[in-house]
């Protein structure tokens, strides 16, 4: 079943994540693989079986299917090879049988300014049938793109299955060793020259060359060979089915006869007050200084836009992929033997320039930064700003068997602790049982009350009962209601916050959780007393760790499953700064206005999105998401703050950091000012709910005079993740948004489109293009800058 990006995870386990091993084979046409596994370690919970062996390195992770353990390996061939013939050994397949079904692979939830969700259901198609899942033993995915060094390669991935299932039968069948005998040909086809002419080609239309000549100039003299290509030539000299296809056929040629690098598209819409992204299904262009290209994924959102399609120019053996393999009406399908390479092939970024004026900023911002950047202080400053984006609580669901109780008054007390045996406040909820009367219990989450002066953070534990309310009446009927997403943010998940009583026992549910920093662990003690003060219930349950700060962990500094935060990856010179909201560092826009003034290299959001805004929430989010929303950065204010486009406000003159932003659409760059505030009425997919957005989050930033973003990398479309402690190694936003501190921090790329192609080269790697999930995450993840920037600038 694929990933749905309005799924809601109600099953999560383990998922190992390490970095894939790759494996040169330049001169080989063939390629021996021995590997050996470890016998399947089975270990049963409550409705799952999970299964573990050594010598894998990740899960199947395709939402619904069975999450069984997997082996993944790259091999580096030469650019253009083909024609491969995988043949497979096995020495002896051992059975067993379980007594659990394994448990399915998550799906993810949208991480949206507005959440949508779908329950997780098991995939029928596979879970009742006899047939071994996944089909055989191994498969493999062939892409061409660039290797670390910039160098044109095809990339063999392979991944082995040393786990088959009969879910039906509950049968598991398994191996020990594989050999793999790879064979392919080698035509030794190279189509791009020796010597780069032109490291830089840049595409715009005419009307902006004057205003960019100063940055070719610029180029030049610091080393990269710049020239530029103007939309009207490539259209009367390149063919294609539509201008997109005409541009991406001028970026083949630049590649093969200039040796080019970087391709920076100059223009985005022609109009920031009243403009039309989509011409057709396919691509953009009447509104549009340079055309883009709107997927087809399949995921219930048009498009996205993505420029990907531009930067992924080859597919397997060297020849020219047009994202359309079956020639119908519909370019970048993720169905069966239409999927798209994905690769890049060049670095490549876009300054979505509506006019002159925007290109004269971006030009001279770009110069500026790559003159003077370089060994200023306020580089080496990374700001990270996140908090919690999602209610992961698990059901705690203490049962209150009523019968036999006597009618009279009640005090139901609740409290967490944390592992550090701090104690938080006590819930104190007064109720009757009356077995005379109807039942009556409401559903409250006031959590945010018991916070001393909310909101105040770091704070103590918090426990909060939410399926009966100060006043009810336990009675002589049945009751139960489920709050919806507006009341019990994800309750979906688990149904933390359902209200349920049944034949005299009352379900007690609620949350648990540690509101400070990485705090995930907790104990709470629920106890319960009569008019007398006599104890008559007590129960506790121990080592909770359903809740974890999503946001938080993925632009952190600790390891978690194996997997870092964005300053985990980041050099111990930077100065880290965190505006979180379980730090009290972050309690609205300002906050995060103040940091980026005061000047940064780098910031990191991560958390939810729209064009025009980007927030996220306080830890446990106290009082459910109205309450416990908390602002970042947005485009125009409608609530009487002075000035309408704070972001204006921003001082951070000439010290211009690089942003990354997880969420969703931030960097959708097809939006404009009357269709924003008419998508309060119609659905017109500007996915700004009314709020009067010019341009999206993303570019305005980079198109601010002097302050704001030096450049910005993130979604054009919604974006996605997993809730918990797998936020970080499923995939996803949460993954890649990460790799590009990864790529920079670690790996010591520090040209900005090298960095950002990279890290989607080894999202394939490492994560695999599983399904069309993993495939949107790469396609809408857009660079709105210059790709051939020298990060940190030149030396003098």
């Amino acid at each position: 079943m694929r990933k749905i990006i309005f799924g809601i995870c109600i099953i999560i386990l383990m998922i190992v994540s390490i970095i894939i091993p790759i494996v040169s084979a330049e001169t080989l046409d063939q390629q021996n693989l021995h590997i050996y596994f470890s016998t399947p370690e089975i270990k049963e919970k409550i409705d799952f079986a999970e299964i573990k062996v050594q010598g894998t390195n990740t899960y199947h992770f395709n939402g619904g299917e069975p999450k069984l353990p997997e082996f993944i390996q790259t091999i580096v061939l030469p650019f253009g090879v083909k024609n491969f013939d995988i043949r497979c050994q096995i020495q002896t397949v051992h059975k067993e049988i379980l007594t659990k079904k394994i448990n399915p692979a998550p799906q993810p939830m949208i991480v949206g300014y507005e959440n949508k969700k779908q329950e997780l259901i098991m995939d029928e198609t596979i879970y009742n049938s006899v047939k071994l899942f996944p089909d055989d033993w191994f498969s493999y995915y062939v892409g061409v793109g660039l290797d670390e060094n910039m160098n044109h390669k095809t990339f063999l991935t392979i991944t082995l299955n040393p786990v088959r299932y009969k879910p039906l039968l509950d049968t598991i069948e398994y191996i020990k060793s594989i050999d793999l005998t790879i064979h392919y040909d080698d035509l030794g086809y190279y189509p791009f020259p020796e010597t780069i002419t032109n490291d830089l080609v840049i595409i715009a239309p005419e009307k902006f060359i004057t205003d960019l000549e100063p940055l070719v100039i610029h180029k030049n003299n610091h080393g990269v060979t710049t020239i530029i290509k103007t939309t009207e030539s490539i259209y009367s000299e390149f063919s294609g089915v539509d201008k997109p296809e005409q541009i991406k056929k001028f970026i083949q040629y630049a590649l093969e006869q200039y040796g080019t690098k970087y391709i920076l598209l100059v223009g985005g819409l022609n109009n920031k007050i009243y403009a039309k992204p989509m011409d057709t299904e396919n691509y953009g262009a009447k509104w549009w200084n340079v055309p883009v290209r709107w997927s087809n994924i399949d995921l219930s959102e048009p498009g996205p836009i993505t420029d990907l399609y531009y930067s992924d120019v080859y597919k397997t053996g060297g020849v020219f992929d047009d994202w359309n393999k079956d020639g119908d009406d519909l370019i970048g399908e993720w169905v069966f033997n239409e999927k798209p390479d994905l690769y890049p092939d060049v670095a490549l970024g876009r300054l979505a320039c509506v006019d002159n004026k925007e290109v004269q900023i971006v030009v001279d911002k770009i110069i500026n930064y790559e003159n003077t950047a370089y060994g200023s202080d306020w580089f080496k400053k990374m700001v990270v700003v996140a908090g919690d984006g999602f209610m992961d609580q698990d059901d705690l669901n203490f049962i209150w068997n009523t019968n036999g109780l006597s009618n009279g008054n009640y005090t139901i007390y609740a409290q967490s602790n944390n592992d550090e045996q701090e104690f938080g406040p006590i819930e104190e909820i007064h109720i009757q049982i009356d077995k005379t009367k109807s039942t009556q219990l409401r559903f409250n989450h006031d959590d945010y009350s018991r916070i001393q002066n909310f909101p105040h953070y770091p704070y103590s534990p918090m426990a909060e009962i939410v399926s009966i309310s100060e006043g009810d009446i336990i009675g002589n009927t049945d009751f139960s209601y489920e709050p919806t997403d507006g009341e019990a943010y994800c309750n979906d998940f688990t149904g933390y916050a359902n209200v349920q009583y049944t034949n005299g026992v009352l379900h007690l549910r609620g949350k648990t959780y540690d509101p400070k920093p990485y705090g995930n662990t907790t104990d709470i003690h629920v106890w319960i007393k009569d008019s007398n003060s006599n104890i008559i219930y007590d129960q506790w349950k121990y080592s909770l760790t359903g809740m974890f700060s999503e946001g938080e962990w993925t632009t952190g500094e600790k390891l978690l499953l194996g997997r870092g935060g964005g300053l985990y990856y980041m050099p111990d010179t930077f100065v880290k700064q965190k505006i979180w909201s379980s730090l009290g560092t972050w309690y609205g826009t300002k906050d995060v206005e103040d940091a980026i003034s005061a000047g940064c290299g780098f910031v990191f959001f991560s958390g939810h999105g729209s064009p025009g805004v980007w927030s996220n929430h306080y830890p446990g989010i106290p009082g459910n998401r109205k309450i416990g929303h908390v602002s970042g950065l947005v485009v125009c204010e409608l609530n009487g703050r002075i000035p309408t486009f704070p972001m204006k406000e921003l001082s951070n003159d000439d010290k211009l950091p690089i942003i990354v932003v997880g969420g969703c659409h931030n960097s959708y760059f097809g939006v404009s000012l009357i269709p924003s505030i008419l998508n309060m009425m119609i659905d017109n997919n500007m996915f700004t709910y009314g709020l009067p957005t010019p341009e999206c989050w993303s570019w305005y930033l980079v198109s601010l005079s002097k302050s704001g973003a030096i450049a910005t990398i993130g979604n054009t479309g919604y974006g996605q993740g997993y809730l918990g402690e797998y936020c970080n190694v499923g995939g996803l936003d949460n993954w890649i948004t990460t790799e590009f501190f990864v790529q920079y921090g670690t790996e010591g790329k520090d040209i900005l489109g090298e960095a950002h192609a990279l890290a989607i080269s080894n999202y394939i790697k490492n994560i695999r293009l599983g399904d069309e999930s993993d495939a949107k995450a790469i396609e809408q993840w857009v660079l709105l800058g210059d790709p051939s920037l020298k990060i940190g600038g030149y030396p003098s």
